[in-house]
């Protein structure tokens, strides 16, 4: 039997049909969606499949949590606000074409998931390491002179956090997750969670239960894809670690990252 997937998704019926296979499921394996979908259409191919996946996941049906594995529930796409100064920074560092990988945050957008706020917040711009001293320079005479290339703790406490939104400027992880957001490339929420919860020298102010409450907090908001989290936190050597933390302190159903 040949499925035309554009008419099965598009269809109402068909569409509400697969839907209520679905109701009061948190998650679906990808294995048991197949037996769903195909005991209602026979003889299921599965590049058919795959399309079907892909309208599901347009529709904001399914979203992926880890490989294999989809999510039901319905939560936001997280979409941080990109403030006047990321966008002076990131236009700089991309009209010199200084560096080909970059991306840039500040640790202002943890401060939704915190419980107690900090008073100060720090940008963060990731760029190749063989710009990083380029780039210092450039930030430095044209953006904001508070700049500092890879502070350990001590300076971080002594002199970045005394300053009013100080840059540091780290070097670019490969492999990191990052997305383009009005044509400035920001990390993924993923890898955010990954560097609060790796770089414990350098945002040593976001410990303990804070840290806990911004895992939880941003697992029960946002969408979270943990195959992402878990591929680049192995990257930096902290996968194990990172599971351990999540299965002793958060409320992460383990099936998701395990």
């Amino acid at each position: 039997m040949h499925v035309n997937v554009l008419e099965v998704i598009t269809d109402r019926k068909e569409l509400e049909h697969i839907q209520n296979e679905l109701r009061n499921r948190n998650t679906i394996k990808k294995t048991k969606l197949y037996s769903i979908v195909e005991r209602l259409y026979p003889n299921l191919k599965e590049n058919t499949f795959r399309k079907i996946i892909f309208e599901l996941r347009k529709k904001n049906i399914l979203h992926p949590v880890k490989r294999g594995l989809y999510t039901l529930e319905k939560k936001q796409i997280y979409n941080p606000d990109i403030s006047g100064k990321l966008k002076r920074i990131s236009s700089s560092i991309q009209k010199e074409k200084v560096t080909d990988n970059y991306c840039i945050w500040e640790t202002f957008w943890a401060n939704e998931f915190m419980i107690h706020q900090p008073m100060r917040s720090v940008i963060v711009a990731e760029v190749d390491s063989d710009a990083l001293e380029t780039v210092y320079y450039l930030l430095k005479d044209k953006v904001y002179k508070r700049t500092y290339i890879k502070p350990d703790e001590q300076i971080m406490k002594q002199y970045v956090m005394e300053d009013i939104e100080p840059i540091i400027l780290l070097p670019f992880k490969s492999r990191s997750p990052v997305i383009n957001n009005s044509k400035i490339t920001i990390p993924k929420l993923e890898k955010i969670l990954v560097d609060l919860y790796f770089d414990s020298k350098l945002f040593y102010w976001i410990r303990g239960d804070e840290l806990t409450n911004i895992f939880n907090e941003a697992h029960r908001k946002y969408y979270l894809n943990f195959s992402t989290l878990l591929s680049y936190a192995r990257g930096r050597r902290a996968d194990k670690n990172l599971k351990q933390f999540l299965i002793n302190n958060t409320d992460i159903t383990p099936e998701l990252f395990i």
